[in-house]
């Protein structure tokens, strides 16, 4: 599914979502100067408001991003409750009635110049004791419409107990909906049955502590909770990223996106409602929580409780591109200016093989064998002017030989013996590595040298011994993949232009 038609269908998708809710008061201001009896800030205050926190958070965040969200959660009578209430009311969220007696967890938070100066959290006055009976059943009854996902948001406040993940776990199974649980350690004893766990890095280490596993490495702890709760595990790790565990295959690092911090507060939920509208909508674990990576992205660089929009998540991609493109861009500048000389070189070495009567060969692996095979059919065919055709040729192209070679020989003599047995002193030898450490193309150069070939090597900043085995070395200035094999089409297709522009001069063109 595109990531595109993925985000649109949010607004197709219901998640019920139930847990331990409660009050955000934000205070925002400005300081001018500390306190005269104490080294503390002054805030000014400017503006306040209330936000909804925990599970009407992420309620709140899964509205916000077009879906439709059922909210099972405890509210009082009090003005707090009332406020979060008419909050949750326009973004049209479900919730039952407030209860009488019970007061909403809180937690206040003062900022000043976008920073976070402190936070104050107030514990309820009332919980939820264990084995309440939960009337989830009718709730849901109640609201009259299917559910594709449902989030358990544990924050060990009293509201969610045994009874209510079971009847969670019913009520998805009637709907045949996937279940997320925003897991707390010290309840990870209760969990069972649910698709996916979700932790911060602190609590992934706690709750594998919990059942019996102590380790300060995410990785393993990762693996350890797959493996005990039978399910996929995402673990939120801040500017180190998501590490994702599906519960069958290898487990995945999604790198944070680079962008400055304003708080970091929020963006947990903000992962969780995009995992499970994404995986309401169908969509693989990973690709649910490079989304979700995206989502947090956004999120942190705005103070206070916030939330993601789609058009956000989309205009993400927007900005990707251009910086990838930019980065394009880049690599190409300081390829100009570093290896001029190199690529001229190339040119005028080529000119003097073809005058000498002697051939080119070129080959490489994967991405590299295309460049190759792309310059070899450029010298045999032709790329912007009618002319004869070069003798050249690829050693990655031909799959029986290769296969053989590697059979008989072993995978690192694919190439060397093909050079033993076609190339002559004086031929050229192209050689295409991406990271230059690849033992098939190492070898092949040096046979080659041995052969008293001229060896020409296209490869990128981290290469090893490779520039060292090549005659000419075109070496672009970056260690990321993609950048290295554009670079190396882009070269190859100014070494054909200025070559073909170089035999016109010493031949008349073929005629049609």
């Amino acid at each position: 599914m595109l990531i595109v038609d993925l985000v649109e269908s949010f607004s197709q998708h219901t998640v019920l979502v139930t847990g331990d809710t409660y009050v955000d008061r934000e205070t925002y201001g400005s300081v001018q100067r500390l306190a005269p009896e104490a080294p503390v800030p002054v805030v000014k205050i400017e503006r306040k408001r209330f936000v909804p926190g925990g599970a009407a958070n992420v309620a709140r965040s899964i509205a916000q991003l077009g879906g439709t969200a059922l909210l099972y959660g405890h509210f009082g009578d009090d003005e707090p409750s009332r406020n979060i209430l008419e909050a949750l009311k326009k973004d049209q969220i479900l919730t039952p009635p407030p209860a009488a007696g019970y007061r909403l967890p809180e937690r206040s938070r003062i900022f000043a110049s976008h920073q976070q100066l402190i936070q104050i959290l107030q514990r309820p006055a009332l919980c939820l004791q264990e084995g309440t009976p939960s009337p989830l059943k009718e709730f849901v009854e109640g609201a009259g419409q299917p559910f594709q996902s449902a989030v358990v948001y544990d924050q060990g406040y009293g509201f969610v107990n045994r009874a209510l993940l079971d009847a969670i776990l019913d009520a998805a199974a009637h709907h045949s909906a996937q279940v997320i649980i925003d897991g707390h350690p010290g309840h990870v004893d209760w969990y069972h049955g649910a698709d996916l766990y979700t932790f911060n890095a602190e609590e992934s280490l706690l709750a594998s502590a919990k059942r019996g596993c102590r380790t300060d490495n995410l990785a393993q702890a990762g693996d350890f909770l797959r493996s005990t709760l039978a399910a996929s595990v995402v673990i939120t790790a801040g500017k180190s990223g998501i590490s994702v565990f599906p519960s069958h295959g290898e487990s995945v690092r999604i790198a944070a996106s680079p962008v400055p911090i304003a708080d970091r507060t929020g963006a947990g939920d903000s992962v969780t409602a995009v995992l499970a509208l994404c995986l309401a909508a169908g969509a693989d674990l990973k690709t649910s929580a490079e989304l979700a990576n995206r989502a947090a992205g956004i999120v942190v660089t705005k103070p206070g409780i916030s939330y993601v929009e789609p058009r956000e998540l989309l205009s993400l991609f927007h900005n990707e591109i251009r910086s990838l493109l930019l980065e394009s861009v880049d690599v190409k500048q300081r390829l100009l200016r570093e290896q001029l000389a190199a690529i001229e070189n190339v040119v005028r070495t080529i000119v003097r093989i073809y005058r000498n009567g002697s051939k080119v060969y070129a080959f490489g692996n994967g991405g590299s064998a295309a460049d190759a095979n792309h310059f070899i059919t450029e010298l045999v065919g032709r790329f912007l002017i009618e002319r004869k055709g070069l003798p050249a040729q690829s050693f990655s192209t031909n799959d029986i030989l290769m296969t053989s070679i590697a059979n008989d020989y072993g995978y690192e003599n694919t190439f060397s013996r093909q050079v033993e047995a076609f190339v002559q002193p004086g031929d050229l030898v192209v050689a295409f590595s991406t990271s230059g450490r690849s033992r098939n193309v190492v070898k092949a150069l040096q046979t080659a040298r041995a052969r008293q070939a001229t060896t020409v090597g296209f490869t990128g900043d981290s290469a090893g011994e490779f520039p060292q085995l090549c005659d000419i070395c075109i070496r672009v200035p970056s260690d990321s993949p993609p950048r290295i094999q554009e670079s190396h089409l882009a070269v190859v297709h100014i070494i054909c232009e200025l070559l073909e522009k170089e035999l016109a001069a010493l031949e008349p063109r073929v005629k049609d």
